[in-house]
């Protein structure tokens, strides 16, 4: 598929759009190839290091802290404007993008 969709988000793989209620949404090169990787396995917990490896093609390190960094400001794009947040932390095991608004 080109366009990847969950809830009310929308990603336009081919114009490299993302939209979120009818909202267009200015991501980096990093966050939108993030939110591909999300999208992709949405509803899957995805760890940091697969985040890493997938994201920055770089083997994890611990010390450093890249992928909180670059998951803290993609939230601040697609979740923090909305009431509906689709970017979840699990704690000890990394992140999942899901809609939890029927939970």
């Amino acid at each position: 598929p080109t366009v990847l969709r969950l809830a009310d988000l929308e990603l336009d793989l081919v114009s490299r759009k993302c939209m979120r209620n009818r909202t267009r949404l200015d991501l980096t090169a990093k966050e939108f190839t993030l939110l591909v990787v999300l999208l992709r396995r949405r509803g899957q917990i995805l760890s940091r290091s697969t985040l890493a490896e997938q994201v920055w093609d770089m083997n994890f390190d611990s010390d450093t802290n890249v992928v909180e960094v670059a998951i803290r400001r993609l939230r601040s794009k697609i979740d923090d404007p909305f009431d509906v947040k689709l970017l979840h932390t699990v704690r000890g095991m990394g992140y999942v993008l899901e809609d939890r608004s029927w939970v």
